[in-house]
């Protein structure tokens, strides 16, 4: 039986602004400030993958939970 692999990067350096960015209260997914912050990034993955009449579906899990 051949083993596949899985390999991630890293470690990887963090922007300044990033590490900043995360020292920010935590943004709760049930207000309804995430909703309009989900909405748009759905969006913008619309025009990423370029469709227009489909849905990009999202899975809220580490990789291996997609898997």
């Amino acid at each position: 039986m051949k083993k596949t692999y899985l390999f991630t990067p890293g470690p990887t350096q963090v922007p300044p602004d990033v590490t900043l960015a995360e020292a920010k209260p935590l943004v709760h997914h049930r207000t309804s400030k995430f909703s309009n912050i989900f909405a748009k990034v759905a969006e913008d993955l619309k025009y990423l993958f370029q469709t227009r009449n489909g849905e990009v579906y999202t899975f809220a899990s580490s990789g291996s939970g997609g898997m």
